[in-house]
């Protein structure tokens, strides 16, 4: 949690670019090795000890970027070692958030005229790659892939290849499971990004056809919300900070296609259903990026002004939606903790072991069930995470915080 806490609030500031977090000091390395990060910030809490592991890891990113090492207390010889590894920042945790961000923003300063040690390393993530990663978290084929990217099919299967040697896999599910551990895969934004004054709305209209898209339509214009076609809000988008409008993707009852992944990936989403969406579609929505969810019956009267508040970087969604959100925090008891959503054992069992990248016949056999069993389960964990395969489920569980909660799968026999 403090974690994602501090990505966030990094984020939040338009001078930095969170690339990457690891909850093992041994992932980070990698991470360095295929993000090249100018500035690499440790939590090492109570100390470091004798553990020459993790000098190790911490030397061998001292190699591949700057390093600022966050501390709560260190010994005289611990404080010592570091130094000797060449740690360009020893910072207290008592100094508090307001001390790392002048120390971070130092390096906003300099990092110009003093090139990342990073910056020789020839091997990390291309921009198509991470593209391509993330829409396989996302439960796309290769043709698929192929054609949000513009790219033939070919293309897509060289650079899996690459993918797959780069971060040491030989599978798609755990291509997921490596880039979640190692935050490749980012959160959808809660808020439209950017901070630039609100003025015209644009809307691109997706979803199935009939009375209620026609309904959403006509809601839209006589709200003076423009509805315009994909290539015109593609070339009306504004650039970041530039510009007084704002382009959103409203889904009428949508397929999984129609959600953004292309151009529009990081616009914010209105989602409109016909009939009051279960709770795991809410949850999923709200992970995906939308903004505002609004049924059919209400689209006349709040549409309009949800979208607008959205706008201001509000959530907006109508009561049914937001008693099942509710629901869901409130966990089964109606206490505080959390069932975002309830997993039975079994379907634990499988969320764990697709993350260990098993096949179904591998989580057949460590389970000491049958395939058919193992495939049924497995349908009943895609519907409760909203997802269409291995790598959608993995990718949702990830954003969730399941897969630090389950307990760990056996490992396949024989």
């Amino acid at each position: 949690m403090f974690r994602d806490a501090l990505a966030g609030c990094l984020e939040a500031r338009p001078e930095y670019a969170v690339v990457g977090s690891v909850a093992d000091l041994d992932d980070l390395p990698m991470l360095c090795e295929l993000q090249h990060p100018d500035v690499v910030l440790v939590d090492v809490g109570g100390g470091i000890g004798t553990d020459e592991q993790v000098l190790k890891r911490l030397k061998d990113c001292v190699d591949l970027a700057r390093l600022v090492v966050v501390y709560e207390r260190l010994s005289s010889a611990e404080l010592g070692a570091l130094w000797q590894l060449g740690v360009d920042t020893l910072l207290p945790c008592s100094h508090g958030l307001d001390a790392l961000l002048v120390v971070l923003q130092r390096y906003v300063a300099t990092y110009r005229n003093h090139p990342v040690r990073s910056a020789g390393v020839e091997d990390g993530l291309t921009e198509q790659e991470g593209k391509i990663i993330s829409l396989l978290s996302a439960g796309h084929t290769a043709n698929r892939i192929a054609q949000l990217l513009d790219i033939s099919t070919s293309a897509v299967a060289n650079a899996k290849r690459r993918i797959y040697r780069k971060l040491e896999v030989a599978s798609q599910c755990q291509v997921v499971a490596r880039a979640t551990a190692l935050g490749i895969i980012t959160r959808p934004t809660t808020r439209p990004a950017g901070s630039r004054p609100v003025g015209t709305v644009v809307a691109v209209l997706r979803g199935a056809a009939g009375p209620t898209r026609e309904q959403v339509a006509t809601a839209l214009l006589a709200g003076g919300i423009s509805v315009a076609t994909e290539v015109e809000a593609n070339r009306r988008r504004p650039a970041e900070g530039e510009g007084s409008e704002s382009v959103f993707v409203v889904l009428v009852d949508p397929a999984s296609s129609d959600w953004p992944t292309g151009w529009d990936a990081g616009l914010p989403v209105a989602l409109v259903r016909s009939t009051p969406p279960p709770r795991a579609e809410v949850l999923g929505a709200l992970l995906r990026g939308a903004l505002t969810v609004v049924t059919a019956d209400r689209v006349a009267s709040d549409l309009v002004p949800a979208l607008t508040l959205a706008t201001h970087g509000y959530l907006a969604i109508e009561e049914s939606a937001a008693a099942a959100l509710l629901d869901a925090v409130r966990g089964p008891s109606g206490g505080t903790a959390p069932g975002l959503p309830e997993l039975t054992s079994r379907e634990c069992d499988i969320l764990r072991s697709i993350a260990n990248g098993h096949t179904v016949r591998l989580t057949a056999r460590a389970l000491g069930i049958a395939e058919k069993t193992v495939e049924n389960t497995q349908a009943r964990l895609f519907r409760k995470l909203g997802a269409r395969n291995r790598p959608g489920a993995l990718a949702a569980a990830h954003a969730l915080g399941l897969l630090d909660l389950i307990p760990a799968a056996r490992p396949p026999s024989g």
